[in-house]
């Protein structure tokens, strides 16, 4: 996973006029963005943020602080350096920008006129493969007044994606389309985002949108407050898998072999990629909160990779033994597995301060009570791999794994899950 930000902000600032008139919409501004997400900058009408986007894409000179993008310094660049730069970027306008003499195939193709190495056989193939990706592969030949709204807008995003730029920087592409035509353009965005690799800054005072942002960045009286979207997917994300866990005893009892190890490859490989993407975004620049909010993700990924392994462990032996359904100690011990995996999981749906609290304390009290257990079995003669001992050597884990994974993600909620005196 590419961790290495294609635009690096720091310490920006930006002032408009002089003297008395003076105006600083943006101050001391320092932000990082990465290859494949979107970060959406909201805030009030001439809060700065169409001059931060004017900014980042070269179109506007850097008065103080520092703007690399694609590796390309900003301050105190000249007009080639600026020109360097805005290859590296496709732009997007609330209006379209087309032009009406021109078909949509042309109007893409004019993304490339300036690159004089490109055959006009060449520029034609990739506009029409463009047009195909948006969708409009059958409206290629049509001028602008031919098409919706929405299907200009689309072709105002082939345009900006024809040179395969790293960056898409896109202004209110959204303000003059109906809710429909204005979801389809950014569910487009986000799939090229994803697909092609690219970052895309888009502003908006859409508020219908903000649920494809990774990040949503509020820009107000020059400063920049960060709400990130990927973290609060990623946490969903474990939930979702510490749900699938819970189902882990049922598929024992009720499920094939073949069927078990599908189910928990697909577990494990779902698992890997919240771990990976939560290692990632922890080596990236972040506010303080964020970034203990990322910590503690790191940690829950990791603890709940412990409870999934030793889950499937426990699991195997205690089914193998014959004991479960027996209402011997083992069974009692497959029925407590059971209940703790499945109440873990309601009381983090729940988001309930109150349920999380209770339950953490009894965790504790039952982890406290396993980890003298498994003192005792430690110290006791005969090889610790006896399956009796195995067993309670996964359920000790289970138990305390559970426990600091609650925590984990009661933390990054802000839900206090200390049980109140």
């Amino acid at each position: 996973m590419i961790t290495e930000p294609l635009i690096v902000i720091e310490d920006l600032s930006h002032t408009f006029g002089q003297g008395e008139a003076a105006r600083t919409v943006l101050k001391s501004i320092a932000l990082d963005f990465y290859p494949g997400e979107i970060v959406i900058i909201v805030g009030p009408s001439g809060a700065g943020k169409t001059t931060l986007l004017t900014l980042v894409g070269a179109l506007r000179s850097i008065q103080s602080g520092s703007v690399r993008v694609a590796g390309l310094e900003l301050l105190g660049a000249d007009a080639r350096r600026q020109r360097q730069t805005r290859c590296h970027i496709g732009y997007i306008f609330q209006h379209h920008n087309l032009l009406e003499s021109l078909t949509a195939r042309e109007n893409v193709q004019m993304g490339l006129a300036h690159l004089s190495e490109i055959p006009s056989s060449e520029s034609r193939a990739r506009a029409q493969f463009l047009l195909e990706r948006v969708g409009l592969a059958e409206h290629a030949a049509k001028h602008p007044s031919q098409l919706s709204g929405g299907q200009r807008q689309r072709v105002a995003i082939a345009r900006a994606l024809v040179r395969d730029p790293a960056i898409i920087l896109a202004d209110e592409p959204t303000a003059a389309l109906d809710g429909q035509s204005g979801r389809e353009v950014v569910t487009l965005l986000q799939r090229l985002a994803r697909e092609q690799g690219c970052a895309i800054l888009l502003v908006t005072h859409d508020n219908r949108i903000l649920d494809i942002a990774d990040r949503i960045l509020t820009l107000e009286d020059g400063r920049i407050e960060e709400n990130h979207r990927a973290l609060e997917r990623l946490r969903r994300d474990l939930l979702e898998l510490l749900r699938a866990i819970s189902t882990y005893p049922t598929l024992h009892l009720s499920a094939s072999a073949s069927e078990r190890e599908a189910r928990r490859h697909e577990v494990i490989d779902r698992l890997s990629g919240c771990q990976q993407s939560a290692a990632a975004l922890s080596t990236r620049r972040l506010s303080p909160a964020l970034r203990e909010q990322t910590a503690y993700l790191v940690e829950g990924a990791a603890h709940l990779g412990q409870i999934e392994t030793a889950t499937d462990q426990f699991l195997r032996r205690i089914v193998a033994s014959g004991a479960v359904g027996t209402a011997s100690t083992a069974d009692r011990l497959f029925q407590s597995l059971d209940f703790l995996l499945i109440t873990a999981t309601e009381a983090l749906v729940a988001e309930d301060a109150a349920e999380l609290g209770h339950l953490r304390q009894l965790t504790a009290d039952r982890g406290d009570l396993m980890d003298s257990l498994r003192r005792r079995a430690s110290h006791s003669p005969g090889p610790i791999n006896e399956p009796g001992q195995s067993v309670l050597f996964d359920l000790t884990l289970i138990f305390a794994r559970v426990l600091y994974f609650l925590q984990a993600l009661a933390s990054v909620w802000k839900i206090d899950a200390n049980p109140r005196p």
